[in-house]
């Protein structure tokens, strides 16, 4: 039977300290959101896994993450970080091989103000590594670092790289749409690079949003990567700034009914199996 996996949502207690991206107008997040509850909300909506994505960029948050899989068997992978450019990256890594449930790793390029760093030699020499021991990487960008990352996907060809969020394009002015659609078109023909269908809604307006407004955006994934390259993710609980999970959800199973049923299984799950190796 094929697993329903949902390949991007995060876990948090929350602190300010720890989570001083989420500001006030984003208080729904403001609390706690842990594997009990994420639990619930994979049953209602007719899913049986996830991957557990970094939200803090600390080895300590790599480590409860795999202490969280450990203890939830619905937990099937976890995407942690580790400092790419540590001068003992290569160590470090060869310290979580019998942590299975370790599928990859994650930076937030997003937040760097410097577009160039993910072109640092050092950080491309962190990326060769992660490939060498077996591990993916989630490539969290917005759409004006795209061509950057083109650079960067360009010298990792063996590398599993998956988009996340479709790389944040305008969705609420709709701004850049042609731009962003040429570069993903360009690094949809790289195959070690997939993309999630994921955090699209805030990127939307958060209040008034349609699901025909993704739906320019979702043709344009699936044109460019095929159902054989895209997998689901809920983003869960960033999502609930712009809707349930089901809604969120339901952006996707509703755009996949008319226009490729036939490979729904391809996106809700084999997909993410099959590139984070559950």
């Amino acid at each position: 039977m094929m697993l329903k996996v949902d390949a991007h949502q995060h876990f948090w207690r929350f602190t300010e300290e720890d989570y001083g991206w989420i500001g006030e107008e984003d208080k729904v997040l403001k609390k706690d959101f842990l594997p009990e509850q994420l639990s619930i909300l994979l049953k209602e909506n007719d899913m049986d896994a996830c991957v557990a994505v970094q939200a803090r960029q600390s080895i300590e948050e790599t480590n409860w993450l795999i202490e969280l899989a450990d203890q939830y068997n619905f937990i099937k992978g976890v995407v942690g970080w580790l400092d790419l450019k540590a001068d003992d990256l290569e160590q470090q890594l060869l310290g979580y091989k019998d942590k299975p449930c370790l599928k990859g790793f994650r930076h937030v390029l997003q937040a760097e103000p410097d577009p160039n760093f993910m072109l640092d030699p050092k950080f491309i020499r962190g990326l060769h590594i992660l490939e060498k021991h077996g591990y993916c990487y989630d490539l969290l960008i917005f759409a004006h670092q795209l061509p950057h990352a083109l650079k960067l996907v360009k010298q990792v060809p063996n590398l599993k790289i998956v988009i996340d969020h479709i790389a944040k394009p305008q969705i609420a002015s709709g701004t850049g749409f042609k731009e962003w659609q040429v570069i993903m078109n360009e690094l949809a023909e790289f195959p070690n690079v997939y993309c999630k269908v994921s955090g699209m809604v805030t990127e939307a307006d958060l209040k008034n949003w349609q699901p025909s407004d993704f739906t320019p955006y979702l043709n344009a994934v699936f044109n460019a990567f095929g159902t054989s390259k895209v997998m689901f993710g809920s983003d869960w609980p960033v999502c609930l700034l712009g809707g349930s999970y089901s809604d969120i959800k339901n952006i996707v199973v509703d755009y996949l009914q008319p226009n490729c049923s036939d490979n729904f299984d391809d996106v809700f799950g084999t997909n993410a199996v099959k590139f984070y190796q559950l």
